[in-house]
């Protein structure tokens, strides 16, 4: 029998759009806590074609997943420039986690 849930790949990879369906950003990581929950979502906002994009955390149930015309559908409750203001993370090979940018 199969356990109830879903799959790392409904959201890994993943855009996520606004209340207003604008694609706000993509999920690149999933930071998991001791006990295997998804803790935070790390978010890659903004840019164009690769310049100007930053990576933010973003709480993992401030995101609702649902099914729209058979796909995965992520959407957050905030707006594109509430997320473009979001503090920056950097992925720092060191520490093996997401830090904030500066640290």
């Amino acid at each position: 029998m199969a356990a109830q849930g879903v799959t790392i790949t409904d959201w890994y990879k993943q855009s996520v759009y606004d209340l207003s369906n604008n694609k706000v950003g993509e999920i690149v990581d999933l930071l998991l806590m001791p006990d295997g929950k998804i803790s935070l979502l790390v978010l890659r906002a903004g840019g164009f074609l690769g310049l100007g994009e930053k990576d933010v955390a973003v709480p993992f149930d401030a995101v609702q997943h649902t099914v729209k015309d058979g796909n995965v559908h992520l959407t957050l409750d905030t707006t594109e420039e509430a997320v473009k203001s979001a503090p920056r993370l950097r992925y720092d090979p060191n520490a093996g986690t997401w830090v904030p940018e500066g640290k």
